[in-house]
């Protein structure tokens, strides 16, 4: 029989928090503790008619202040059991605030007062304010800023509220606008464009990370090893010296710093995770900074708390803008177990460990960067990329995450290639559509920058992913995206970093690409970029206004966003750009309706109490399609009804049975249905007209022109509806008769139509054959009475057959005697015919015959000079003697030389002549010229 002890003989119990529970702080509640380390089971009574508790540590809400009796039963190692009563006295909280607001708005040059209490402070309430520990009951604001206040009543019960105090025009959400990383390298983005930090204190080769507070100031930054504040210096611990922090210099993502959000209080209390070189230890680790130590320079408050062994070296963060939590994740190594911690009002806590996709059980595979997109602006979820690098072949890995839940699913897998080049950094556009992945130059490969478009079907994205950069010289590292909307990427070694200053672009030159894009004065790049809650470099948003709608004879829709919200302003508007401004008005909303196509500089004025400023934007107002007739609903017969649009327009689309089933101005509809015809303008396609015709479709007899033919080059065939069924006849080439002769290869059509007022259509490929090449002279020449002959050449490029019809000659070359046409023909190997002519024509050439010598001596033999001639005309002969005088001349071939000059006898000797002629039979010709000599024998 088990022994019960007594209560004042038993050991107390501890109590911590003793009041009642704030009702907008569920996590505030008391908490009791067992000291007894013998205790193996406990059952808690409360007091307050509440369930019991059988945990050690419980914690416990009142409702209401008062005295309370709990009672603990504890039961020992041995069997034994204890109880022990105590009364617990529950304090009453502070009053609510009076007149607070969570948030509100100045102008620049203002004060503003903050009392908690402003119709009257419970007696003996304490205040503690933050940023900086002021402890009066009001406080004098004049910047911008979370400020909170904490009231303490003398039971110890507290509650606190915070307001968040906006200047107006102040830019806002600057918490990730400095950024410390590499060899003492810095920017910072409260500048446009980013300026240089030179004055980081760090100098690591990868993960680093940095916050600033919503105005952009810095607050500290950190190595994953040390963490200092903003004015360079090492942050100190509340608890002694301070250990090196369990981050590593060669880890890829070795620190993320996230917020603790606090119950109605600033943010304060920061976490700052860690994680180790993957060839080390393997440790997740968490650190807490507190900003309100240290005259608002922060200390450390807990340090190197252990939550997860082994580790990758991921970690990345996004906040819940619902409810103004953060949630972290992290890759367990060896496994593909992921672990989602939640940091909330209550404190950081795990809350899933999902298994999903790969492995990471090697140390390579363990190493790429992890990252968040932006929410989905219709799902509102956001992705998460996970670079999974090689060898033997690069993986990313793509999960759909749920800010509301915390819930992680798992999308698909991409092979992104061989490794190396090995898988690196990784970062999103803001529409989440683009993904861009670093690569790192490895064993003679260069480093790459790809953009992949996930917007694709997934056998595309791969397949037309642009590589945006190329080195064989330079290593890539981390990409993160900036608040000024373009993505960095770190260049180890380099003074800059490479922009991408167009993350949604297109093509290569869409993506406005800089290698050294932002200069680091001086200081250099590492592989590392500092990583931040994904919600912390989002670029910002100011006063401005959107437009909606942009088409003629429309209306467009503009929409101003406050300056100042929540100070009231009043806007006017000046929607062509010609300095004519509507009249003021606190409406946000306007509309324009544009009967003209153009760009259109609109410029809205707001103004307020606070400030006036013009903002100006740029439009392109595009044509809307004149109105579609298709004209009534048809019932025909045919193979297709013609349809056509008849408007000019950029995009045309013809819509059957939910499809589109044309892209053209017309379209023949080859079936019965409803057709809807839209012409579209605009890059969106948002200008359009639209029409729709229902056609009762009856078909027509068969109808064929024949099979695909072909043509010989140089040569025709006839192409001819052979059926007497049809009557009318419309051919592509605009003939109306049965039959058409083609001389072209190409697509021939016709439109038929029958006695019954059918029409069906039918087209035909006309192909083209080569035809044999001749080279047959036009003419040839012979001299029939010199009984002259010629050979007939074809000259035929290729292995032809031939043949001369006069003679019946198969061989390519003949010979003829006689003139006339003569013809021949040549078939090459397709079958197809050339023929050729020539014609042979009777021509002599010119032919003279002039002795060499004779004797004019009156022996009556060989007493004159004989020319001989034949198939000349103008003839003339001229002979010299030596000294140039023409002694014999004549124009007629008959006339003879007699030997004599002036009646005189000539002198024995030779005596040069000149003949002159023309051809009797190329009159084209020019005359002729022959000299000679002739011997004078006596």
């Amino acid at each position: 029989m088990l022994a019960a002890t007594f209560a004042d003989a038993a050991t107390p119990f501890e109590v911590k928090g003793q009041c009642m529970q704030n009702p907008d702080c569920e996590a505030d509640s008391t908490s009791f503790r067992d000291p007894v380390i013998d205790a193996v089971a406990w059952r808690w009574n409360f007091g307050d008619g509440s369930a019991t508790d059988t945990r050690r540590n419980p914690q416990h809400s009142y409702m209401a202040p008062g005295t309370y009796t709990v009672t603990l039963v504890r039961t020992l190692k041995s069997g034994a059991t204890e109880t022990v009563s105590q009364p617990v006295q529950i304090g009453e909280l502070p009053p609510e605030f009076q007149e607070w607001k969570i948030d509100t708005t100045i102008c620049k040059g203002d004060t503003l007062i903050l009392d908690p209490y402003p119709s009257g402070a419970p007696s003996g309430a304490k205040y503690i304010w933050y940023p900086k520990g002021d402890t009066t009951q009001t406080l004098r604001v004049d910047s911008s800023g979370c400020y909170s206040v904490e009231v303490i009543m003398p039971n110890g019960c507290k509650i606190q509220n915070r307001i968040n105090v906006k200047i107006c025009m102040e830019p806002q959400a600057q918490e990730g606008s400095k950024w410390y990383f590499g060899g003492n390298a810095g920017l910072d983005f409260s500048n446009t464009p980013p300026t240089p930090l030179t004055d980081g204190k760090l100098n690591t080769p990868e993960g680093t990370s940095s916050i600033a507070n919503s105005k952009g100031q810095l607050l500290f930054y950190s190595d994953g090893i040390k963490v200092w504040n903003k004015n360079g210096d090492e942050m100190t611990c509340t608890f002694g010296p301070c250990a090196p922090m369990k981050g590593s210099p060669n880890s890829t993502q070795s620190v993320l710093i996230v917020p603790q959000p606090t119950c109605r209080g600033c943010e304060y209390l920061y976490n700052v995770f860690t994680t180790t070189d993957i060839n080390g230890e393997k440790l997740l680790t968490v650190s807490v900074v507190d900003m309100r130590r240290n005259n608002g320079l922060g200390q450390i408050i807990e340090q190197n708390t252990t939550l997860q062994q082994p580790t990758t070296e991921r970690i990345a963060s996004v906040r819940n803008d619902r409810d103004s939590t953060y949630w972290v994740v992290s890759h367990d190594y060896g496994t593909n177990k992921f672990r989602i911690f939640h940091a909330t009002t209550g404190g950081l806590v795990e809350v899933s460990a999902p298994e999903l996709g790969m492995a990471h059980d090697s140390t390579n595979k363990a190493e790429g960067y992890m990252k968040f997109s932006s929410p989905d602006s219709t799902t509102g979820e956001r992705q998460l990329a996970v670079v999974i690098p090689g060898p033997a072949r690069n993986y990313v890995e793509l999960f759909s995450f749920n800010d509301s839940t915390g819930t992680l699913t798992y999308k698909k897998t991409m092979d992104l290639g061989p490794a190396p080049p090995i898988a690196y950094g990784i970062e999103f556009s803001p529409s989440g559509e683009k993904m861009y992945i670093s690569f790192q130059s490895e064993n003679g490969t260069n480093s790459l920058l790809k953009q992949y478009d996930l917007s694709l079907p997934d056998s595309l994205v791969i397949e037309t992913a642009i590589t945006i950069d190329s080195s064989a010289t330079q290593k890539y590292g981390a990409l993160q995206f900036g608040p000024d909307g373009r993505i960095y990427m770190a260049i180890e070694g380099s003074e800059y970093l490479a922009t991408i200053g167009e993350p949604e672009g297109n093509s290569l030159t869409g993506v406005d690409y800089e290698r050294d894009g932002a200069n680091l004065g001086g200081k250099k790049s590492q592989l590392g970029l500092p990583n931040m809650v994904q919600d912390f470099t989002q670029e910002s948003s100011g006063p401005g206004f959107e437009a909606d709608g942009f088409c003629t004879n429309e209306p467009t829709q503009f929409q101003a966003s406050p300056m100042c919200d929540p100070i009231e302003d009043s806007y006017s508007w000046d929607f062509l750009g010609n300095g004519s401004f509507t009249a003021p008005s606190k409406t946000t909303t306007a509309t324009y309706t544009y009967t003209q196509p153009g760009k259109y500089m609109v410029a809205m004025r707001a103004t307020n109490k606070c400030a006036d400023t013009t903002i100006v934007r740029e439009i392109t107002i595009y044509e809307t399609p004149a109105n579609i007739d298709l004209g009534p609903d048809k019932d025909t017969c045919g193979a297709y009804v013609p349809l056509d649009m008849k408007v000019n327009a950029e995009v045309y689309a013809w819509i059957n049975r939910g499809r589109v089933v044309g892209r053209g101005r017309t379209y023949n509809a080859t079936s019965t249905g409803r057709y809807i015809a839209i012409a579209f303008n605009g890059p969106q396609g948002d200008c359009y007209a639209a029409d729709t015709i229902e056609i009762t479709l009856r078909k027509p007899p068969a109808f064929s022109i024949g099979p695909d033919t072909t043509l010989c080059r140089d040569s025709s065939i006839v192409l001819r509806v052979q059926s007497d069924r049809w009557i009318e006849y419309k051919w592509s080439t605009g003939e109306d008769t049965r039959e058409v002769t083609i001389g072209q290869p190409g697509q021939y059509s016709v439109v038929v139509k029958d006695r019954n007022d059918c029409y069906n259509s039918d087209t035909i490929q006309v192909g083209e054959l080569p035809s044999p090449i001749l080279g047959l002279a036009p003419e040839n020449f012979i001299c029939i009475p010199d009984g002259q002959s010629v050979i007939l050449d074809a000259n035929g490029q290729g292995p032809y057959q031939y043949l001369w019809p006069h003679s019946g000659d198969t061989t390519r070359t003949v010979t003829v005697n006689q003139e006339g046409k003569y013809t021949v023909r040549a078939t090459n190997q397709e079958g197809c015919v050339t023929e050729q002519t020539t014609d042979v024509v009777d021509k002599c050439e010119p032919r003279f015959f002039i002795p060499d010598a004779f004797t004019p001596d009156g022996e009556g033999h060989n007493e004159i000079l004989e020319v001989f001639g034949a198939y000349y005309t103008n003839f003339s002969m001229r002979i010299y003697n030596r000294w140039g005088e023409v002694i014999f001349a004549t124009t007629d071939i008959e006339a003879r030389w007699d030997g004599t000059y002036k009646g005189l006898k000539v002198q024995p000797g030779s005596y040069p002549y000149v003949v002159s002629y023309e051809a009797l039979y190329y009159p084209e010709r020019n005359p002729t010229v022959k000299r000679g000599a002739v011997m004078v024998i006596r």
